[in-house]
């Protein structure tokens, strides 16, 4: 019986918590926020980079906290973000960003890698 009264109150506070998260995360989209799912790149000056379809774009944080720590090159990743500039590499500001997986550098589509070889944002390898 122990066991089901604390779960009771965890399950109250998850139903209380994700019509607010939810509701947040669409008013966040629908006020000029995107959201994209891609792997992510780190690109030889230590800045991060996601990789969206055959797409690179250089994210640039816009908190105050490490948003990039924990994840490597070849993770897949959620990302909340301003627009993108449409250069090559695109650029974004990034406000918050999710690992959903591991993943490693052969996820990345090889011609990528190879642009970006060519354009010194990565070493050769």
């Amino acid at each position: 019986m122990a066991k089901r009264e604390r779960r009771v109150p965890i399950i109250t506070v998850i139903l209380v918590l994700a019509p607010f998260l939810i509701i947040g995360f669409f008013a966040a989209v629908r006020s000029g926020y995107g959201c994209s799912v891609g792997r992510y790149l780190e690109a030889s000056d230590r800045s991060g980079m996601v990789i969206l379809g055959n797409a690179p774009v250089q994210m640039s944080n816009q908190t105050e906290w490490d948003l990039f720590a924990g994840l490597a090159t070849g993770d897949k990743i959620l990302v909340i973000h301003d627009g993108m500039d449409q250069s090559y590499p695109g650029r974004t500001g990034v406000y918050a960003v999710w690992k959903l997986g591991d993943g490693d550098r052969d996820d990345i589509p090889p011609t990528v890698v190879d642009s970006l070889i060519e354009l010194g944002w990565l070493a050769a390898q």
